[in-house]
């Protein structure tokens, strides 16, 4: 019999995730159809994730299933509409917030194995929670997979390989089906800046993650990073070539090929952003191992607060309330079980050492740990006092404008990555400008704001007010002194 791994367990995830979608809830008169509908209210979440759309709390949801139902002539009914929203979020009782749960076969292990997932998962970025902000959802990875299932091949080869089909579709003059392909692009690429910052959020909250054993795809090194990012660059750069013959191309249309570049330029953007957060977190695993050794040895030290109760039950929950007695039980038993003495364990343990003798004393090597992020912030005020300035009373501000500066001020644009870093920022995605207090975490283009406010007070009639980014279609380019090259973006003042 063939042993061959199949990948059949990984494909029974998705195509058991899309069984069970809609299934098992009772939404009276909408039974019939609830499979459709949680698959288009998926659908419409996705759209408004890949454009920045924060509209996605619970609230929101049941106004678009009202808007689905609406389309599809069904009866409306809000109690229904509840039950099948919170069937979509959780499973069964949604004040217990469970997952989705069933067995699947796993053809390497030769048995089945729990899986647990969910269509809709918390959106840490868009939620702000600090300001006691309501819950914002985006699709967890599984919803995805669903969204892209109809290109299942290019889901498992990867980013790269989406790049290649885009390539092909553009090439082909295929412009309107490349913009759905580009879609994916920035719906993958924003998917992992997301992981990246949550791991940055998580690592710093609890170093000990850096050791633990599912995060085995961190084992890369600094340099296999790079190169794979240099290689995806320079995908990108083959596929902007073909901007320069829009016009050897026969009956097709200019602008949407002019529309579909934009998309890719914002594509390009986000994946540089990835590129810079992804090597910033190696830098940042490096520097904790450093600092922080003994973390190594305490975590193979279990403890029931943080090993089960933390890191299982609360993160993933139980398959039923009855596990819970039978985990406490032995916490409680008179009967306790021999557990073998850890300091003895230790002490018959022999340790070897291949260090090679040499005459004279071994020589001490001390490493340094990776410098901290220091940022001039009155440096960077400064400069960008007179792009505020600029928002306020024309309402906009282009890029190319730092092409007129002097030398001596585009060195100082060059002297810190903040700088220029909150240009790709602005770029990158949407923001409301608003007077906060500071806290860890702000955004730094909301701190950069804030200190502004402090430094010229009538910038706070910017308060409120929604930035935006999009590129002004002049050829010309932005460039600091060869150092610092990006297309002519302008930032702007978009009304509500």
């Amino acid at each position: 019999m063939d042993q061959a791994n199949t990948g059949l367990h990984e494909r029974l995830k998705k195509t058991k995730a899309i069984a069970e979608l809609g299934q098992g809830m009772d939404v009276g008169t909408l039974n019939e159809y609830s499979h459709q509908i949680s698959l288009y209210l998926l659908l419409k979440v996705f759209k408004r994730e890949i454009n920045n759309n924060q509209q996605r709390s619970r609230s929101d949801l049941l106004q678009l299933t009202v808007e689905i139902l609406k389309e599809m002539q069904l009866n409306i009914n809000m109690e229904e509409i509840e039950r099948l929203v919170d069937g979509v979020l959780y499973s069964g009782d949604p004040k217990q917030q469970s997952y989705f749960h069933v067995k699947i076969y796993d053809e390497t292990a030769g048995g089945f194995r729990d899986f647990k997932y969910r269509y809709l998962i918390p959106d840490r970025e868009a939620s702000n929670w600090q300001e006691g902000g309501s819950t914002v959802y985006r699709l967890s990875e599984i919803s995805q997979e669903i969204i892209f299932i109809t290109r299942e091949i290019l889901q498992e080869f990867g980013f790269d390989l989406e790049q290649f089909y885009t390539l092909q579709l553009i090439k082909n003059g295929n412009f309107k089906e490349a913009k759905g392909s580009v879609s994916n692009l920035i719906a993958r690429v924003r998917n992992l800046i997301k992981k990246e910052k949550d791991w940055r959020e998580d690592i710093l909250r609890n170093p000990g993650l850096i050791f633990s054993a599912y995060k085995e795809r961190r084992r890369r090194t600094e340099a296999e990073v790079r190169e794979q990012f240099k290689e995806e660059k320079k995908v990108f750069s083959d596929i902007f070539v073909w901007r320069d013959r829009l016009d050897s191309f026969e009956n097709v249309d200019q602008k949407e090929g002019e529309l579909l570049f934009e998309e890719l330029e914002r594509a390009r953007a986000l994946h540089d952003y990835l590129a810079e957060l992804t090597v910033s977190n190696l830098s940042l695993e490096l520097q904790l191992r450093r600092e922080n050794p003994d973390i190594f040895w305490q975590t193979s030290r279990l403890s029931f607060k943080k090993d089960f109760w933390q890191n299982t039950v609360l993160k993933s929950g139980l398959p039923k309330i009855d596990d819970l007695e039978k985990m406490l039980n032995p916490l409680f038993s008179p009967k306790q079980d021999f557990i073998f003495p850890l300091d003895w364990a230790w002490s018959e343990q022999q340790l070897y050492s291949y260090l090679e003798e040499s005459e004279g004393e071994i020589e001490t090597v001390e490493i340094d740990s990776a410098p901290e992020r220091e940022i001039d912030w009155e440096l960077a005020v400064e400069l960008w006092q007179d792009v505020f300035n600029e928002l306020l009373q024309k309402g906009e501000f282009k890029l190319t404008e730092l092409n007129q500066l002097s030398t001596a001020k585009k060195e100082k644009w060059l002297s810190q990555p903040i700088n220029l870093e909150l240009f790709m920022m602005f770029i990158i995605t949407d923001i409301r400008l608003k007077i906060v207090e500071e806290y860890p975490g702000l955004d730094e283009r909301l701190l950069l704001f804030n200190k502004l406010v402090k430094a010229e007070p009538k910038l706070a009639e910017l308060e409120g007010k929604k930035l935006a980014a999009r590129l002004t279609g002049s050829s010309k380019k932005v460039n600091l002194l060869d150092q610092f090259i990006i297309s002519p973006y302008k930032i702007y003042l978009e009304e509500d």
